[in-house]
């Protein structure tokens, strides 16, 4: 049972963001990015910026987080990656519900074999 929920977890965090762009395997291929999306971009010092895109330029990407602008040169762009969370919210919702049911199931399953053990063992 703890290997299955460690896979849960695992397979939750790593379904919940999809890379939408990586200097390493697609460097200066910025296609994928989109106006009025939520992304979550990194720079090459590994700074976190949490971004609303606004725009995308020839040269750099602007967009607002809190009410404050940001833009950030193309040339400093590590990763760009975008959240799912209503994939996030589904499965972590689906995953509670199954191991309530395992959880149910099996409490009910020992019930019953202690129910027909007093039975059948007199």
């Amino acid at each position: 049972m703890k290997k299955s929920l460690a896979v849960l977890i695992l397979l939750m965090t790593m379904s919940c963001v999809s890379t939408k762009y990586n200097v390493y395997e697609t460097p200066n291929n910025f296609t994928n990015i989109q106006v009025g999306n939520k992304y979550t971009i990194y720079n090459l010092k590994n700074h976190k910026f949490f971004i609303d895109v606004n725009s995308v330029t020839n040269d750099s990407i602007i967009g607002s987080h809190k009410n404050q602008r940001i833009a950030l040169a193309k040339k400093d762009i590590k990763e760009i990656k975008k959240n799912k969370t209503g994939a996030t919210v589904a499965l972590i919702g689906g995953s509670v519900a199954i191991i309530g049911g395992i959880w149910i199931v099996t409490n009910i399953l020992k019930d019953l074999n202690h129910a027909f053990g007093k039975v059948l063992g007199g």
